[in-house]
């Protein structure tokens, strides 16, 4: 990427090349009697070109974009068994962000030293902290709502007992059926009555939680 010469015949250009989300972006300045005014215009080209971009990136980065996958887990999080002779068998999280035109950055969260949600939770600050996204933020949220599909099964009920229910716009349909059950709705599949009875035990149980954290060691 960047800048280069192409030749056509007995024409010149300066060709600059853009990577955008996936897709190659090119521009050419054609090289007449004037070279150094034309390396100029290339380059004033490029750099046009790189402003926008991180301005489409930022802009991507506020709205939440490119965090989640469709199936509602975090971009670059995956939580892992790890084995080693010697040691006991431990958990972690593991995070790899690639941002355009840097390098990717790994880092790692221990499941053992924080609990498994404690961990999670580290985990997307530390993610929020390499894609510059401020805690508390639309995006920072959407992530945080991922945390069910990371837990182990018996973990799940607890992990859905969050103070915050207000949901982000854009969540993933298949988290959000989880996530947000409205009894009076009156649509979809009627629930019984133990389903019912689990669902207020829920809620009852979510209100004993509120003004207190608690971390399940892992």
């Amino acid at each position: 990427m960047g800048i280069t010469v192409l030749k056509d015949g007995s024409r010149e250009y300066y060709r600059i090349t853009k990577a955008w989300d996936g897709k190659e972006i090119q521009k050419y300045v054609r090289i007449g009697k004037d070279r150094k005014r034309a390396e100029k215009e290339a380059i004033a080209l490029q750099e046009s070109l790189d402003q926008r971009y991180k301005a489409h990136i930022e802009l991507k980065a506020l709205r939440g974009d490119g965090v989640v996958h469709d199936d509602g887990r975090v971009v670059g999080l995956q939580i892992q068994s790890r084995s080693r002779a010697g040691r006991k068998d431990w958990q972690e999280f593991k995070i790899r962000i690639k941002l355009p035109d840097k390098p990717a950055k790994h880092k790692t969260v221990s499941v053992g030293a924080h609990g498994i949600e404690k961990a999670f939770d580290i985990a997307i600050e530390r993610i929020c902290n390499i894609r510059n996204i401020e805690l508390n933020s639309g995006p920072h949220k959407k992530m945080l709502l991922a945390k069910p599909l990371y837990m182990p099964n018996d973990l799940i009920g607890v992990s859905l007992l969050s103070e915050d229910s207000d949901l982000p716009e854009g969540l993933p349909e298949a988290l959000e059926k989880h996530l947000h059950i409205d009894l009076g709705a009156g649509s979809g599949p009627a629930l019984s009555d133990d389903e019912k009875a689990l669902y207020e035990s829920l809620m009852e149980e979510r209100e004993s939680f509120k003004g207190t954290r608690e971390v399940i060691k892992g």
